[in-house]
């Protein structure tokens, strides 16, 4: 009688240093329960805590916990992974491979054009010469934009995306009135009739940007689970992923300027306009970073890239409405090649609202170098060689909010 005590005292001890390892959170391997036999009888004979297999139980054992059996499929169904590094059965789902990312956009733009004076005091105004405003004084408006990224994620850790972001609508003016009191500045002012004391002046620059990007991905996973807790939610669902990208991308700017000159109140007014158009074609490299919590997902990318360039510009003919039918400038136009640069960054958090959709916000920068800005080509000389080439180098300066959806599966 005190001999089978002892034996049930030892067993119950064994049951609750099982029962607070198991409550640290054990790994996978702790999950594996061993069966306890206590207090049985064969033969005659007692019998402590051993693991045994069903077909060595005699019939008058009592079992207080679950046997392993001699069929091996058990254990392969515990350890065989689920795709996510850990154990079949830890709670967690494989990562996810396929996502598509839309945003609307909302971006500034700087004005880093060659700040040339493009209107001055005429002679009739009160500080003759000085100048008005410059090709600064055209501050782009913010503009709306969309961004639409599809990729996956290979099964061998390499994977591709393809992408388009773009925005549209920029546009900035200035205008001054004063009677007989402005004037165009250089030789072209002083040539075509009226321009040299006109009543009212207004400069416009509108443009747009399209972006193309096609990348391949070599990818890191980390998972961090509690396997065994009881809350699904908590098993898996700190995850790691870093994406090293390679590519191609085409960055188009598209631009127009206008130079509206009114020479007198009853007439109609005329316009030096510029036309541009620059076209990037290169490769680029970047990092993207992305850490989910539970719900939550913070994203980070930067991605550099250079090319050659591809620049045209073309001019309308400049006339007056003073003295019509006259070209005092036939239109022109040049084309050129040079470098160019893109890069981008971007930083958002997602809040995942189903198993596959979540919404997300974030900030961008971008810039882009090597273009030709519609601003920088007017050319108030007034020579053979006047608006025939292209004054490239410039550059675009972009930062704003990002708004949308992604999906994730």
């Amino acid at each position: 009688m005190i001999l089978r005590l002892i034996v049930a005292v030892a067993a119950g001890t064994a049951l609750a240093s099982g029962a607070v390892a198991w409550g640290q959170g054990a790994s996978i391997e702790e999950c594996v329960i061993e069966p306890i036999v206590i207090c049985g009888t064969v033969d005659g004979e007692i019998v402590g805590d051993e693991s045994v297999v069903p077909d060595a139980l005699p019939g008058d054992m009592l079992i207080d916990a679950p046997v392993m059996t001699t069929d091996t499929s058990l254990d392969s169904g515990i350890h065989v992974p689920s795709g996510c590094g850990h154990a079949k059965g830890c709670g967690c789902a494989a990562a996810p491979r396929d996502y598509v990312v839309f945003d609307v956009l909302f971006l500034d733009r700087d004005n880093a054009t060659n700040n040339q004076t493009i209107l001055i005091d005429g002679a009739a105004g009160p500080r003759s010469g000085e100048m008005i405003f410059t090709t600064r004084s055209l501050t782009p408006t913010t503009a709306p934009g969309v961004r639409l990224f599809v990729g996956e994620h290979g099964h061998d850790t390499t994977g591709w995306e393809v992408g388009y972001w773009g925005v549209y609508g920029w546009y900035g003016d200035a205008r001054a009135d004063l009677t007989k009191g402005l004037a165009v500045p250089g030789a072209i002012g002083a040539a075509v009739p009226g321009w040299d004391a006109a009543n009212s002046v207004r400069a416009t620059w509108s443009s747009s940007l399209n972006v193309m990007e096609l990348n391949l991905l070599a990818s890191e996973f980390t998972s961090d689970c509690e396997p065994c807790s009881r809350w699904p939610q908590r098993r898996c669902r700190h995850d790691t992923e870093i994406d090293w990208i390679g590519g191609l991308f085409w960055a188009g700017l598209e631009e127009q300027a206008a130079l509206q000159v009114a020479p007198f109140a009853d007439q109609p007014s005329t316009s030096y306009r510029v036309a541009t158009s620059s076209n990037l074609f290169g490769g680029q490299l970047g990092l993207r970073g992305r850490r989910t919590w539970d719900r939550f997902s913070l994203e980070g990318s930067l991605k550099a890239g250079l090319g050659g360039a591809w620049l045209s510009q073309s001019a309308s003919p400049i006339t007056s409405s003073i003295v019509p039918n006259v070209d005092y400038r036939p239109g022109r136009s040049a084309a050129d090649t040079g470098m160019g640069f893109l890069s981008s960054m971007n930083m958002s958090m997602a809040y995942r609202f189903s198993d596959v959709w979540g919404l997300r916000v974030g900030y961008n920068l971008a810039w882009l170098s090597g273009v030709a800005l519609a601003p920088n080509q007017w050319d108030f000389t007034d020579t053979v060689a006047s608006g025939t080439g292209v004054r490239g180098a410039g550059g675009v300066f972009l930062h704003g909010a990002n708004l949308g959806l992604e999906a994730r599966w």
